[in-house]
């Protein structure tokens, strides 16, 4: 329910910006604070959120595009998932440019 969902944080809020711990167990309260993850990402009309922008300070975040979405309407559908505890483990020196599309970042 939108009671249970949190505000979005913004940039410039130093805690975003801080290393998150591990998620350590999947129970009850972690299931618990998943849903509200997936509920505030509709609600705020993303195609992904990170735990994080909700005050939830644990590196989880979820994305997809199910059913369409406004900001995004050419964008094709992408399976919903969470990821609990992600890792790069390669990168490139390739860049892409694209529109910043982050809940955190109004505009």
């Amino acid at each position: 329910t939108d009671a249970a969902v949190p505000g979005l944080r913004f940039l410039g809020d130093p805690e975003l910006m801080r290393p998150q711990p591990e998620v350590s167990g999947v129970g009850a309260e972690v299931q618990g604070r998943l849903r509200i993850l997936k509920e505030a990402m509709s609600k705020y009309g993303g195609i992904g959120i990170a735990a994080p922008q909700i005050g939830w300070w644990v590196r989880a975040m979820c994305f997809g595009i199910e059913d369409g979405n406004p900001r995004y309407p050419a964008a094709p559908p992408v399976a919903f998932q969470y990821w609990i505890n992600p890792e790069i483990i390669w990168f490139s020196n390739e860049t892409s440019w694209m529109w910043e599309g982050c809940l955190s970042v109004p505009g």
